[in-house]
């Protein structure tokens, strides 16, 4: 992992040129929109609601966008810019169908879960977070339930994790090999011995991640409110602090974009060496 990390910082030191206008428009730009767009979501009537959500929608397959087009330039940096954005157009369709398929694949994992949380008798808005309503009473709480659907949570985040760094590099296997639903499999086969490194790098950036994002609004929007005053919806304030915030994510996504398409490459020949070595020799 040390390799693929200096090869990670390399190729961000001697490429930065090419992967900021990328970076800046095709993954800042739509994410400091959606920071200033959620807002809004609730506070502008059901039909205001609506629009905003799909214009968060739209801009997340932007930025989704943009992270295609840094793997293909972390795949190949020597093609170039221009390389990589038609790389990047001409595979985004069947990333994005092979995401949808993933994400069906979660829905359906988490569904048994989900249905026993919503037979608890316990309100969803106190399951978000929201404690303000009325609570509910010990008779209506279906405990054996409850007690299944947060076992069964429990037990699955650990495997999700794992399949989370089994699949890791479909990504760039998709961008590099042109594959379809087999990169699921080409995913599983060169991961193969590496899934416990991969999850304590995942886990390491998620919390870094994180903190750093958490850190950058409470600082940001603090500093923000005091020159500028409240942080509402749309006001200078708020879109500043959005905008600092999108930069730190900005930042941790390309980063760990590039740390995948390297991580993918030395996989990738590390098969490839050991095939050529477990080969018989011709004439032997």
């Amino acid at each position: 992992m040390s390799t693929v990390w200096d090869r990670t910082t390399e190729f961000l030191g001697d490429n930065l040129a090419s992967l900021t206008p990328i970076a800046l428009f095709g993954i800042f730009l739509p994410l400091a929109l959606i920071g200033n767009l959620m807002p809004l979501m609730g506070a502008v009537g059901l039909a205001g609601s609506s629009v905003v959500g799909i214009v968060v929608v739209i801009l997340s397959l932007a930025s989704n966008w943009g992270a295609v087009a840094v793997t293909a330039l972390a795949l190949d940096p020597a093609a170039g810019r221009a390389s990589a954005v038609r790389t990047a157009n001409r595979r985004f369709l069947p990333i994005l169908g092979v995401n949808v398929i993933a994400l069906v694949g979660l829905f359906l994992v988490f569904l048994p879960a989900m249905v026993g949380f919503a037979m608890s008798g316990i309100p969803t808005d106190q399951m978000t977070g929201d404690m303000t309503g009325a609570q509910p009473s010990l008779e209506t709480i279906n405990a054996p339930i409850v007690l299944f659907a947060s076992l069964y949570t429990l037990a699955l985040l650990p495997v999700l994790l794992w399949i989370v760094a089994r699949l890791s590099v479909i990504i760039p296997i998709l961008v590099d090999e042109r594959r379809g639903l087999g990169a699921f499999a080409q995913a599983f086969r060169l991961t193969r011995g590496s899934a416990l490194k991969i999850m304590g790098v995942m886990l390491l950036y998620l919390i870094v991640s994180q903190v750093a994002g958490l850190a950058a609004r409470m600082v940001a929007g603090a500093v923000f409110g005091i020159v500028l005053g409240g942080l509402g919806p749309m006001s200078l304030s708020g879109i500043l602090t959005a905008s600092v915030v999108a930069i730190v994510s900005t930042i941790f996504l390309v980063l760990a974009v590039a740390f995948l398409a390297k991580l993918y490459l030395a996989l990738r020949d590390a098969r490839a060496r050991s095939a050529h070595l477990d080969a018989p020799v011709v004439g032997a």
